[in-house]
């Protein structure tokens, strides 16, 4: 394969019961050099009114010999999201600007988000109305900052407007003109029947990112090894898809939390095989 195991980072949302040194020690024992950075505590704190400082974070990670390839701020819970309305719609927009200012402290040139929180009881086309302005706005903002912004589908989420390929692809055509590119979850590709070879050839080299993210069908992110997808075929799909840009595991179950590293560990033992290379001291 053209990829090799240094291509591959490897997200921190599964350590949220461990302090941000803790991962980072772990990602440089397995032979990790890049991480997509969750913005969740307890490693990351940005709210409306104030963030934690990105120059340290990139420092740190820096200072364990990895570099950070992607900012995925937390839109996990319903407090800020794109889909916000009332006063909190006014808090996101000030959550937004700080998360931008972060990432550009992290120099890592992009951030990753969903299009979710648009309540099921607006119709349709409000709903479309409502993301077709936040993704132009939102696009504008990362512009003036020199971040590519990075709209991510989500399938498990009913609130989110990013489930499919014909919803990015109504997306990216709203956001036409700014600077929006396509992110993708592997889980929720095959969750919503697709494929990613279908995705690879709806957007091409606007496909920027990849969640490289195992299924069990079931709405879950999953580690490789735990899971019903193969991994020598998604690799295989981006590699004949000429795909060339980011690519960084990430699985969130509640059970990996009290041992995030056991999940980091198989993955990167699959990873390593499949590549044939070594990487790590589980990474063989």
């Amino acid at each position: 394969m053209v990829f090799r195991r240094k291509d591959i980072g490897n997200s921190n949302i599964h350590y949220r019961f461990y302090p941000f040194s803790t991962f980072l020690e772990h990602q440089r024992r397995l032979g990790f050099e890049k991480i997509t950075l969750f913005g969740g505590t307890p490693h990351v704190w940005i709210d409306a009114y104030g963030a934690t400082d990105g120059e340290k974070i990139k420092k740190e990670a820096e200072d364990q010999g990895l570099s950070i390839n992607g900012f995925m701020p937390e839109f996990s819970s319903m407090r800020y999201t794109l889909g916000s309305e009332g006063g909190s719609e006014q808090k996101t927009w000030e959550y937004l600007r700080r998360c931008l200012d972060f990432t550009a402290k992290l120099e890592c040139g992009s951030m990753i988000v969903t299009a979710n929180g648009y309540l099921l009881d607006r119709t349709e086309e409000e709903r479309d109305r409502r993301l077709k302005e936040a993704l132009r706005r939102l696009g504008e903002m990362a512009g003036s900052y020199d971040i590519r912004l990075i709209l991510l589908n989500q399938h498990e989420d009913a609130t989110n407007r990013i489930r499919t390929i014909e919803d990015m692809k109504r997306a990216m055509e709203w956001a036409d003109g700014v600077n929006v590119e396509v992110g993708v979850d592997t889980a929720s590709v095959y969750e919503a029947g697709e494929t990613l070879k279908e995705w690879l050839e709806a957007f091409g080299t606007r496909l920027t990112y990849v969640n490289l993210s195992n299924s069990k069908f079931d709405g879950g992110r999953y580690y490789w090894g735990d899971g019903y997808l193969n991994l020598r075929d998604v690799l295989e799909a981006l590699e004949e898809g000429a795909y060339a840009g980011a690519i960084s595991c990430h699985y969130m179950i509640r059970d990996y939390l009290s041992k995030p590293w056991a999940a980091d560990e198989s993955s990167a033992r699959m990873i390593s095989w499949i590549l044939e290379e070594g990487g790590g001291e589980h990474g063989e």
